[in-house]
């Protein structure tokens, strides 16, 4: 049992107890130290063991960390060497493809193989190889280009073997390859190439090496490079990267405009392609090749002054010519302070509106890194500073621009230049380039229309137009328009040294921006003929041939009865009732039976200024008419020099012209005058020996003192022709289309000279190309023979040494002219609402002292200036003598004329300077607007097919999203 009772001790045994515990404190103090160097070493030694864990581990982590940072290392050599060999592989193939100058314009897949393989025959056009660019020596000329690639790698002096050996081979493909993918023969496979030079057997530097493999379709390469980068502690085991990448072999010409004439780029004229003209008349009057006018100047007073600012900085600050000023850049950024001074005050602090603060005029709006006239633009008529410009009128109908408050608008609220607007928010309609754009023209006004048609480029997952997310005619002008209005650089054959010498200022005839593609500059100088081709009418004759060959339809005048429904006989003596509107109508024209140089129904007969409705014609015109006709493959006489009104031109229309008009007064014979009111009367100037009595009596008396220095009269058709047989008009064409579809080409004979009076074609009003038929695709008889679909694909206007007008010289705000693929004339002038998807090819060199630069008696006369490519609107200070500048307009009423109409067709009789009597005012005389500036679209399409002829050499193309990286495949 346990004792619960307190132990009672007393006071002296408790002395007692310590006492006792007193003396025993020495010993065990003695014994606990003793004992207490055991825990120590014990906690030492754990901790020793801790710290060296943590070493270990920690040297274990650093050991890995540099083991890894090495492997990257080398992984990032590798990868750099890929890269590096496959910027050098792209050079090389460019290079080994320039060499190869070919008449055929398609490099199809039987062309493209046999050029690769070099197996090309006299079948396959003319094939030149030109001597090697980099200079290497070469056995012979290369048979195709994997031979000259197989030689340019042959000259490689700094290669390693990783298991290739040291020699190019060309061969064929590795086994096991896909023969579906790529071709069984023509693999070049190169040695690698050291990226440092190799101090010793062991030291393998690293290297790229490149293999080209031809693919199945016979135009595309597919390169893969494989970078090596070495381990000197794992010598023959590199480690490796692979990467690929597709190109294209192609024939191309890499310019939106290739002029032999110089060229004028108006206002509202927008060109998405590189601008290139032979032009070299320096000494000229108005002998710059190239002028180019801004699209924002004449907007606004305060934006002019500050448009005015930008040039001025320009010209002290631009380094590189592309007229932007580059934000921090050291020399360009001292444009964007005041009066261009290092130590001036910003621009952005001028104060141009008067309302005492600064108008952050040249801030970089769009944050591209440069300041140009669209900043200036965008930054003035930004009212609420949100950074873009809302847009007003009918370019902002079914956009969210449609609700809000336009900014671009006058004092009175209206918008001011709709066509300007419409033409930057509709630029670039690829916006996000994954190669689908457009839209779906369901009423075929040549505008898209976002509230009731749609756009190509649909995106499902979203429910949105992707492009017109990125701002493609989404209703407001702003950074996603990357607007500049030359996308591409300007080519001169000219020294820019002897342009300056000669006009002075280069850049005073260059407004605008320019943003030139990588690796470009603004602006080249003495451009070589591979960049700047010498085209003539002789350039493109192959396919002339068969575009020729396909106009094999009916008669021309069995197809005019046809749509009157009548026989051919009855034609001479038609009379057009006129009853049905949209019904065929043809409005005849007789030939000058009493031989007074009219026809002989001049007074009921349609007659019109040449050019049409222009201020300062040369001549005027008595035409057929043919209206609401449907014509096939059809050959339109020589001598018709009809007007086409809403007719549909199916497959290839073939405009015959006399080719031997080397007389000196070719464009002369048969001129009319007139007053615009009456019909116009023959011009009775003598032109040759034939207008005088001595010539055929024989008296020198009957006959001028200067008589022999009169030409003789024309030889044509191998007959001496005198009195109205004369008329060149009858052995010409010079032929309008107003209204008229062409669902197929356009071409024309190539008449031996110049003669831009006779042989002349004038679109206007809604004319439009097209491969395939709007509205009816599948009617075999509105659409082209199959057969001729390739041709046709080439060109939708070929018409060399004719001078071509589009548009008019007062174009109203429906037209619409529509041209795609390579268009070839011989000069060629663009006025009103346009667009062109392909490329300009204008043969035309006017050279002083030869026709049309000459007089009767032979001697030089002219401006060779004068004749150019007038893209938009100039006047005859510009040196465009037919047309007239909208600036210098009078304003009647409030707003500019164009002159006045006094028989009521809409069209001007007087000149705007040239006011209307009273008894003209009376008659009903009425001034005519000017009707706009319009806006005219030019993009260069790089897929376009070339016509054939034109010799031009091989280019190649990396295609997008064709990058890859991994193992071969």
């Amino acid at each position: 049992m346990r004792n619960t009772k307190p132990i009672e001790r007393n006071e002296a045994d408790l002395r007692a107890e310590a006492s006792v515990q007193a003396n025993k404190g020495g010993g065990i103090k003695a014994w606990f130290f003793a004992h207490r160097k055991g825990v120590s070493s014990v906690l030492a030694m754990m901790m020793a063991i801790l710290v060296g864990s943590l070493a270990v581990a920690m040297g274990t982590v650093t050991q890995g960390n540099l083991r890894n940072s090495a492997t990257h290392l080398h992984v990032m050599r590798a990868m750099q060497a890929a890269e590096t060999g496959m910027k050098v592989a792209e050079l090389r193939l460019e290079e080994a493809s320039k060499r190869f100058v070919v008449e055929r314009g398609e490099v199809d897949l039987l062309l493209g193989q046999r050029l690769w393989q070099g197996t090309y025959s006299g079948a396959d056009g003319e094939v030149l190889v030109m001597p090697s660019i980099s200079g290497h020596d070469e056995p012979g000329s290369p048979a195709g280009v994997a031979e000259a690639l197989f030689y340019r790698h042959g000259a490689d002096t700094n290669t390693v073997d990783v298991g290739f050996g040291t020699d190019v081979v060309l061969g064929s493909a590795p086994a096991g390859t896909d023969m579906d993918e790529y071709q069984a023969e023509g693999w070049v496979t190169a040695p690698a190439i050291a990226l440092r030079s190799q101090s010793g057997t062991h030291d393998l530097p690293t290297a790229f090496q490149i293999t080209y493999a031809p693919l199945a379709n016979g135009t595309d390469v597919r390169v893969f490079v494989t970078g090596y980068d070495f381990d000197p502690t794992r010598p023959g085991r590199p480690l490796t990267r692979v990467i690929s990448k597709d190109f294209r072999v192609r024939k191309v010409v890499d310019t939106a405009i290739v002029s032999q004439s110089r060229i004028l780029i108006g206002k509202n004229v927008h060109i998405e392609g590189d601008l290139g003209t032979r032009f070299d008349d320096l000494e000229t009057e108005n002998g710059n090749p190239v002028t180019i006018r801004s699209d924002f100047a004449g907007l606004d007073d305060v934006l002019d002054n500050k448009i005015e600012d930008l040039y001025t900085n320009l010209a002290l600050h631009d380094v590189d010519g592309d007229n932007r000023l580059r934000v921090g850049h050291p020399l360009e950024g001292i444009g964007l302070n005041q009066d261009g001074d290092p130590d001036g005050d910003p621009m952005d602090d001028v104060d141009y509106d008067g309302d005492g603060e600064g108008d952050g005029a040249f801030s970089d709006v769009t944050g591209d890194g440069y300041v140009d006239e669209f900043d200036l633009f965008i930054n003035h008529f930004d009212e609420d500073g949100d950074g873009k410009i809302t847009i007003g009128g009918w370019p902002a109908i079914g956009t969210d621009a449609e609700l809000r408050t336009p900014e671009f608008t006058n004092a009175d609220g209206d918008p001011i230049d709709v066509d300007l607007v419409y033409m930057i928010d509709s630029s670039s309609p690829d916006r996000n380039k994954n190669g689908v754009s457009g839209y779906y023209d369901s009423n075929g006004n040549g505008i898209w229309d976002p509230g009731s048609e749609d756009a190509a480029d649909y995106d499902s997952t979203h429910d949105i137009w992707a492009d017109q997310q990125l701002g493609y005619r989404d209703g407001f002008i702003d950074y996603k328009d990357k607007y500049v209005k030359v996308d591409g650089r300007l080519v001169f054959q000219v020294a820019a040294s002897d342009w300056a010498a000669a006009q002075g200022n280069i850049y005073d005839a260059i407004e605008g921006s320019i943003r030139p593609g990588n690796g470009n500059s603004p602006v080249e100088f003495e451009a070589s003929e591979d960049l700047l081709p010498d085209i003539d009418s002789d350039s493109f004759s192959e396919t002339q041939n068969a575009l020729y060959a396909a106009a094999d339809g009916a008669d021309f005048w069995v197809q005019v009865a046809q749509n009157l429904g009548v026989s051919v006989g009855s034609l001479d003596g038609y009379v057009e009732a006129g009853l049905d509107p949209d019904a065929p109508q043809f409005e005849r024209l007789d030939a000058d039976a009493d031989e007074d140089g009219l026809p002989d129904n001049f007074i009921t007969a349609h007659w019109e200024k040449m050019p049409f409705n222009s201020p300062a014609q040369a001549d005027w015109y008595y035409r057929p008419v043919f209206r609401n006709m449907v014509f096939r493959n059809v050959i339109i006489p020589v001598g018709v020099n009809g007007l086409f009104e809403n007719c549909t031109m199916v497959g290839v229309t073939r405009i015959e012209s006399y080719a031997d008009n080397d007389h000196i007064n070719w464009a002369l014979y048969g001129a009319l005058e007139g007053d615009g009111v009456l019909p116009p009367s023959p011009k009775d100037d003598p032109l040759d020996k034939s207008d005088f009595e001595r010539y055929t009596t024989g008296v020198v008396t009957d006959g001028p003192s200067n008589y022999d220095d009169f030409p003789d009269p024309p030889v044509i058709d191998g007959v001496v022709r005198t009195g109205i047989e004369r008329d060149t008009k009858n052995w010409s064409n010079n032929v309008r289309f107003h209204d008229t579809l062409f669902v197929g080409s356009l071409i024309s004979d190539v008449p031996g000279t110049y003669t831009h009076l006779r042989n002349k074609i004038q679109l206007t009003g809604a004319c439009r190309f097209t491969n395939e038929h709007p509205s009816e695709p599948n009617n075999s008889e509105l659409n082209p023979d199959e057969d001729d679909l390739d041709e046709i694909a080439k060109s939708s206007l070929m018409t060399p040494n004719y001078s071509v007008d589009i548009g008019t010289f007062n174009s109203p705000p429906e037209q619409n002219v529509a041209l795609r693929g390579a268009v070839v004339a011989g000069v060629l002038d663009i006025r009103g609402n346009a667009s062109i998807d392909g490329a300009l090819l204008l043969t035309f060199d006017p050279i002083l002292g030869t026709s049309p630069l000459v007089d009767t008696f032979g001697v030089p006369l002219g401006n060779p200036s004068d004749f150019n490519a007038s893209i938009g609107y100039f006047g005859a200070e510009d040196g465009d003598a037919e047309s007239l500048d909208p600036a210098e307009l009078p304003i009647v009423d409030g707003e500019r004329i164009v002159g006045w109409d006094l028989n009521g067709d809409g069209l001007a009789d007087l000149g705007p300077d040239t006011p209307p009597s009273a008894d003209q005012i009376a008659a009903g005389a009425t001034a005519v607007p000017f009707y706009g500036y319009g806006r005219i679209n030019l993009r260069f399409n790089p897929d376009m097919v070339m016509p054939d002829g034109l010799m031009l050499p091989l280019s190649t193309q990396a295609l997008s999203d064709t990058y890859r990286e991994g193992t071969r495949r």
